[in-house]
């Protein structure tokens, strides 16, 4: 057994064992199999080399190098069960192959082998686990089909799992497969369920690769063997794309009409054979956001031989433009779209198309960047332009056709048509027409309801065009036949209404209204031959210079047995006359130029046709000039007449009107006489006055006149609006001996700006212009404008367009005296310099070099100027080169260059400042920022466009500053402040102002933009860094408010500089003080009638006629003021300016503030005051001051005079009560306040008074009161103690109480001083005469004094004197002391009288000592909070968020704003006013 073993295990024992079994095998099922060798191992491994299976023609069915597997069951090898582990099989080669006339396949029939010789028993298995294929082969041959070869996978490398053959069943989970397919598609990955049976294929959970495309889906293919013989037309497939991307490239190699390199995205249900399959649920994306979602059904794409291409489609959306969707479609659907539809851009289709290689069908909708559009068309042989033939309906909205068919003036059109007909170009078209245009914009207007019915067959057309649309009511019925030798025209138009101006057919009116019918009957192919009659009835014309009715007229043209043309119009309101002669219109100016030529000897005149001549004579009427010409009128005597013969040299002309109008210039008593054989002048133009635009010209004369070959000119007149200037020229025409025109100039006087000027002063012979009659060649000889030592001279050659040499040069020409005045500028400075142009063919020398010194503009210098530009050979690039010097020191410098790129100028300019100076922005901006200063230096790029070039660039200003005229503030910006700049704005980067007189600082921020330093709009916001001052304005007449206001939050100004509007949302701070004269307000409210505008006539025409145009616009500043008003504010509110009468108040408060400098003053807001003053002052007899309480309130609704007024004041004064006591034993004066209710209307307040007697015991308290509780008798007593200073009685008089409170006040006045610390009061208050009480005098003064932040001393002391004794000091004194920085805990000490009630009990005092703490809450847990858990301040916190980055800085200023910083005192740190302690007598 050991020997058997080892016989066994030999190889060629285990080779010649394999023999005898494949010999078995061959001779038992008669099959033909062969190995070279056999390798087994006792573990059932086996190795096969030189494996061949030849099918039963003996071709290859299955060979491959090198098999290695191992049998699983070598019993069931005998029931043709063939049960495998692994497979791998190296160069594996599977040909299954149909042959001709045959139904099965070669593996079909080597399967057949096994089944015991019986056909069908179908018992042969063979599995495997796994099989992996290396460089293997498999094809797929059927030769029963037009295509043999259906599959051919070489280089076939990849791994199978659960391989099995069960009869002629296949199937396998295919892992990975990579491929080449025979057309040249390498599979990098293949991933499927394969299953293979007699009638389909299945490829389940298909995942391929390739280089440029993936998929995943499944794939079945149904067939017989039947229709396995016409694979194309007879397979069936049902191909599932769940998700693709597919390279064209890879589809060009199964279908060779994808454009190149192009990429889809898409998911599919394919269901059909090749030749005549279905997409269904298509949805298709490209790389260009192209979109096709529908399904397609496609026939005969494989079929080169038979009916041809065929698709139809019902697409729910198809989302492309031409070209992508050329490239999306197969060549040959590419080639059938029309090139028309690029212009319609991105388009969305939905409906249904049926196309073919030569027929059209839609039913479809297209949405477009043109418009939309819904056809329902059948065209036959679409791609046949000449021979296409088209029926169905077309039906647009807002399509722009203009666009689509490349026709100008043909914009959007909504419009249902009905065609039929034949042809797609003018020469073959031939089609019938009817339908209604629902809107057509041609010419930029919209026509509406338009119908159309005809036969057009270009160049002919005859039927109907009916037009209903608001602008154009008119109908055309007739026939133009341009097909004939000679075109005819037979047509009826009639024009019921017809707004020319809407229809934009005029543009040089607003109305034009065109009315009127017309017959055309006439032959001809041009205005020569053109004969006929044109009869015009019920015409009337309208435009905005009035009604025209002109009667029924005719325009005939007739020509007589001689070809003699006569062209009469017998019109007498437009023109009436006619021309007789044989003339050509074209060569009419011909004619007229050879005649004036004949004066002139060597004169070579024009090659007309000869035997020409004309006659004419009209008389033109004012109404056909102010249709024609709209702006246009001539009076009614004007006459044209003359007299043109070609053959014999005669042109006779003359003009004459007494008065022409063109466009508000205006033309007197106008002459022409032109007579080329009048011995004593050929020409002479007369004109009384002309004025033109901006200039007056009066005395105008013009003469000529022929000597010798020598046609000479003469022309003077005055100009200016008083006839300041004057011209007077000489000029001269000839020909020389080379037949060139020579113009010249005489010595000639230009007085300009009150400066003669001469032309050729020295009168040489040069100063002329030598000129051929093309037109080409032109020699400036030396013309020289001069006055004094200043030259201007023109000098040059040129030749048509191969050479030219021009010179201009400047000597000492100042600037002031050359230019015009322009939008109140005055350039002034002494220009010298040359500009040249050279050119030789194409190389071309262009340069300039110009210099002006002492540049200024409006009396600003700016410094000398150089400008040197040099271009290049081509003339495409200008080398720019500019700079001012201004002191010695270059302050602007320029550097580029201008290159011309199709046509246009494009710059390319760095330009340079170094401490350039912005007072000359001062003209543009004067009205807004009367002073505007500074220096400015950095660098800004100018490019692109010379029409509108792009500006980027950053300016630093250094001592830079402007003032706001209106506010009356001035400012001074951070030392190099940054300031961005393009070509129509300046940027403002949070710069820091500070205002020159308080030193108060905001940031700026926003831009300020211009038209080229026009139409200038300011956007500007300042944000208070502290506080700001914004107002800063004394009292001045009609005046709305002034005063100085300091502010905490924001402000701007914006709008144009001639409606400039300033607002500002903020609150008041320390300093601030408004004061507003009610009696302005007054006078401005009462002004209103200043302002009514009355209507002009042509107002009153334009209103008339339904026509609005906007005569008065606002100009001024608008002001918007949303104030929070704090107690650091005081508004004083003037009622009487004279005497003093007025309100002077602090406290909390909204307003809202709207003003204009046209008068309007309308404030809104509530005020509450916490302290103020009321100025009672009346003609001479009040002079009190109250003080007011607080609470009290104000409210504006509008107008200021008329705000309502609730305001408790007090006037404190000291008074003996005995009068009203009746008690003679009180002998001493007590305080008394004297209480006003100020109610009502500001201007009109009726005051309610009341007395207190604040320092007395209860019960003297009720008796006074007791006593003053009539009203009558309280208001008596108020007023007496208002004028004498004492209660009232019958025998009481004090007529110097008044006197002696006034002489105090005024005293006390010497000694006070605004924001001083320390006030001062003095008071007297005389001795009353009293019939029960002798009374003292009393000498006193009060003090209030802030000694610190922390002290405050409040008192006062009295001394009698006048009475019996004048050794004691009275008064009361406090000293009030802020224990911390929020000035909630605080600290007293008092010393005070005590109150007196009668006689006997003496002066006594009260001392007292106390501390009181306050805090605000709303809740306990806030109240807990604020006392034991108090916030405290993070270091840092004091940042401003306005501060700005270095980055925004340029790197040379950062060390210098680094400098700046460390000597820059903190702003940021708030200073608490520290709270002031009561004055006693409420001051």
């Amino acid at each position: 057994m050991l020997l058997l073993a080892i016989a066994l295990s030999l190889p060629f024992v285990q080779t010649q064992i394999g023999r005898i079994a494949t010999n078995s095998l061959n001779k038992q099922f008669g099959t033909h199999i062969t190995v070279d060798k056999v390798a087994i191992t006792i573990f059932g491994s086996v190795k096969l080399k030189g494996v061949l299976i030849m099918d039963h023609h003996n071709d290859t069915l299955i060979s491959a190098n090198r098999l290695q597997t191992n049998l699983l069951s070598f019993k069931n090898v005998a029931n043709s069960r063939l049960e495998f582990g692994e497979i791998k099989a190296d160069a594996l080669n599977v040909h299954m192959k149909t042959y001709k006339g045959e139904d099965n396949s070669s593996l079909d029939v080597f399967v057949k082998s096994f089944d015991n010789g019986k056909p069908g028993s179908g018992k042969f298995r063979l599995k495997s686990g796994k099989v992996y294929v290396e460089n293997g082969r498999f094809r797929l041959t059927n030769e029963n089909t037009n295509t043999p070869k259906a599959l051919d996978f070489q280089k076939l490398n990849g791994e199978l799992k659960d391989f099995y053959i069960k009869g002629s069943d296949i199937s396998a989970d295919i892992q990975k497969l990579s491929l080449l397919d025979h057309r040249g598609l390498f599979v990098k990955n293949l991933k499927a369920q394969f299953s293979y049976t007699l009638t389909n294929i299945k490829l389940e959970e298909l995942e391929l690769v390739t280089a440029e495309s993936a998929l995943k889906g499944d794939v079945t293919l149904t067939y017989t063997r039947e229709k396995m013989r016409d694979f194309l037309n007879q397979v069936e497939f049902d191909f599932k794309v769940d998700r693709a991307n597919v390279s064209s490239n890879e589809l060009n190699y199964f279908y060779d009409e994808f454009g190149d390199n192009q990429k889809f995205y898409l998911s599919t249900t394919l269901k059909g054979p090749l030749n005549n399959f279905i997409l269904y649920n298509l949805k298709l994306l490209d790389a260009q956001q192209s979109e096709i979602i529908g399904t397609v059904n496609f026939r005969n794409l494989f079929d080169k031989t038979g009916p041809g291409f065929y698709m139809n489609g019902d697409f729910d959306r198809i989302t492309s433009n031409y070209l992508h969707l050329r490239d999306i479609m197969p060549r040959i659907l590419g080639k059938s779209l029309p090139p028309v539809l690029e212009n319609l851009g991105m388009v969305n289709l939905t409906g249904n198309v049926v196309l073919t290689k030569t027929d059209l069908t839609t039913n479809l909708y297209m949405g477009s960047e043109l418009g939309e559009a819904t056809t329902n068309l059948s065209i036959k042989d679409f791609n046949n332009p000449d021979i296409a033939t088209y029926t169905g309906t077309i039906d647009t909205d807002r399509l722009n056709l203009g666009k689509l068919f490349d026709q100008k003036g043909l914009k959007s059109t909504t419009a249902h048509l009905e065609v039929e007909g034949r042809g797609f170009n003018k020469q073959s078209l031939n089609t019938i027409v009817k339908g209604d245009i629902k809107q057509m914009v041609f010419n930029g207007y919209n026509y509406k309801k338009v119908d159309i019915d005809g036969r057009m067959k270009w160049p002919y057309f005859k039927g109907v065009v009916n037009s209903n649309d608001e602008n154009l009511r008119m109908s055309f019925n007739g026939l133009v036949d341009m097909s004939k030798k000679t075109k005819e025209y037979d047509f009826h138009a009639a024009v019921d209404y017809a707004d020319l101006a809407l229809l934009k057919l005029v543009k040089n009116d607003t109305i034009s209204i065109f009315k009127g019918d017309f017959n055309f009957k006439a032959k001809g192919n041009n205005l020569d031959d053109l004969a006929g009659k044109l009869e015009v009835t019920q015409l009337s014309y309208q435009n905005s210079y009035g009604n025209y009715f002109f009667e029924d007229f005719q325009l005939e043209s007739v020509f007589d047995k001689d070809a003699v043309r006569t062209i009469t119009i017998n019109s007498p309101d437009i023109i009436e006359g006619r021309i007789r002669g044989k003339f050509y219109t074209k060569e009419i100016p011909d004619l007229v130029e050879n005649a004036l030529g004949s004066l002139y000897a060597n004169y070579s005149p024009n090659k007309i046709k000869p035997g020409q001549f004309l006659n004419f004579h009209f008389n033109i009427y004012d109404k056909i000039v102010g249709i024609l010409l709209p702006g246009v009128s001539i009076s009614k005597d004007t006459h044209l007449k003359g007299r043109i013969n070609g053959d014999e040299g005669i042109f006779k002309l003359d003009f004459d009107s007494p008065n022409i109008e063109a466009f508000k210039d205006v033309f007197y008593n106008i002459n022409l006489d032109v007579d080329n054989r009048n011995p004593l002048y050929n020409a002479y133009v007369n004109v009384d006055s002309m004025r033109v635009k901006r200039y007056k010209i009066s005395d105008f004369e013009l003469i000529n006149i022929t000597q010798n070959d020598t046609l000479h000119v003469r022309t003077k007149f005055k100009g200016g609006n008083k006839n300041q200037d004057f011209f007077n020229l000489n000029l001269y025409h000839t020909i020389d001996e080379e037949n060139k025109s020579v113009v010249g100039l005489k010595k000639s006087e230009v007085n300009f700006k009150e400066y003669m000027w001469y032309l050729n002063e020295d009168d040489t012979r040069d100063n002329k212009l030598v000129f051929n009659k093309k037109l080409t060649d032109f020699t400036i000889d030396k013309i020289a404008l001069s006055h004094k030592n200043q030259k201007v001279e023109l000098a040059g050659v040129m030749k048509d367009s191969t050479y030219k040499d021009l010179r201009l040069s400047f000597k000492d020409v100042d600037l002031h005296k050359v230019t015009p005045s322009i939008d109140s500028l005055d350039f002034g400075g002494k220009l010298n310099g040359q500009v040249s142009f050279k050119q030789q063919k194409n190389i071309y020398e262009p340069s300039a070099k110009i210099n002006i010194d002492t540049l200024s503009l409006n009396n600003h210098k700016l410094g000398d100027l150089s400008l040197d530009v040099v271009g290049n050979e081509s003339l495409r690039q200008f080398k720019v080169n500019t700079s001012i010097v201004k002191d010695y020191k270059e302050t602007f410098f320029t550097v580029g260059t201008l290159d011309v790129v199709e046509g246009q100028t494009q710059m390319d300019l760095d330009a340079t400042f170094s401490d350039f100076d912005l007072e000359p922005l001062e003209i543009f901006l004067k009205s807004i920022f009367p002073d505007i200063r500074g220096q400015v230096s950095g660098r800004a790029t100018i490019a692109g466009p010379a029409k509108e070039p792009k500006i980027d660039g950053r300016l630093y200003v250094k001592n830079g500053g402007l003032k706001v005229g209106y506010l009356n503030t001035d400012y001074n910006f951070e030392q190099n402040a940054v300031v961005d700049i393009t070509e129509h704005t300046l940027y403002f980067r949070d710069m820091e102002l500070t205002d020159t007189k308080f030193n108060t600082k905001a940031i700026l921020r926003g831009h300020i933009n211009h038209t080229y330093f026009k139409d200038w709009k300011l956007a500007l916001d300042l944000q208070a860094l502290d506080n700001v001052l914004v107002l800063d304005t004394e009292d001045s007449e009609g005046v709305l408010f002034y005063g100085r206001a300091f502010i905490s939050g924001k402000a701007s100004i914006s709008g144009p500089t001639s409606a400039l509007v300033i607002k500002a949302n903020a609150k008041s701070e320390k300093g601030t003080n408004i004061k507003i004269p009610i009696a302005n307000v007054n006078e401005s409210s009462d002004g209103d009638v200043a302002y009514i505008h009355y209507y002009s006539p042509e107002e009153k025409n334009n209103l008339n006629n339904g026509t609005y145009v906007k005569t008065k616009t606002f100009n001024g500043i608008e002001m918007d003021f949303d104030f929070d008003v704090t107690p650091d504010a005081t508004i004083d509110i003037i009622i009487d300016k004279d005497s003093g009468h007025s309100l002077s108040a602090q406290g909390y408060g909204t307003l809202l503030l709207k003003i204009n400098t046209l008068g309007k003053f309308d404030m809104n807001g509530d005020f509450s005051v916490t302290k103020g003053k009321y100025f009672f002052k009346y003609g001479g007899i009040f002079d009190k001051t109250f003080t007011a309480r607080p609470g009290g309130t104000i409210v504006w609704d509008g107008d200021p005079t008329r705000a309502r007024i609730n305001i408790e004041a007090v006037y404190t004064t000291w008074a003996n009560p005995s009068v009203l006591l009746e008690n003679p034993a009180y002998n001493r004066k007590i305080q008394i306040n004297v209480v006003t209710l100020l109610t009502g209307n500001i201007m009109n307040f009726d005051p309610e008074f009341n007395i207190e007697f604040p320092n007395v015991n209860s019960v003297m308290k009720a008796d006074l009161d007791y006593r003053l509780s009539d009203p009558n008798n309280r208001k008596t007593q108020a007023l007496g103690l208002l004028t004498t200073g004492s209660f009232i009685s019958p025998s009481s008089v004090n007529a110097y109480g008044a006197l002696t409170e006034t002489a105090s006040g005024m005293f006390s006045n010497l000694f006070k001083e605004d924001n001083s610390k320390i006030n001062v009061d003095f008071r007297y208050n005389g001795a009353e005469r009293n019939p029960y009480a002798d009374t003292y005098s009393t000498l006193g003064l009060t003090l209030n004094s802030q000694i610190n932040d922390r002290i405050t001393i409040n008192g006062q002391l009295g001394v009698p004197v006048g009475g019996v004794n004048e050794s004691v000091i009275a008064g009361n004194v406090e000293v009030q002391l802020r224990l911390n920085d929020d000035g909630s805990l605080k600290a007293r000490v008092f010393n005070r009288e005590n109150d007196i009630n009668f006689l006997g009990e003496g002066i006594g005092y009260t001392q007292g000592v106390g501390i009181s703490y306050s805090v605000g809450f709303n809740t306990f847990s806030e109240l807990w909070k604020k006392i034991f858990s108090p916030e405290v301040k993070k270091p840092g916190d004091d940042n401003n968020s306005n501060d700005i980055p270095d980055s925004e800085m340029s790197p040379e200023y950062i060390q210098f704003i680094n400098d700046r910083d460390k000597n820059k005192k903190k702003t940021n740190v708030e200073e608490k006013e520290p709270e002031r302690v009561p004055d006693p007598y409420g001051m």
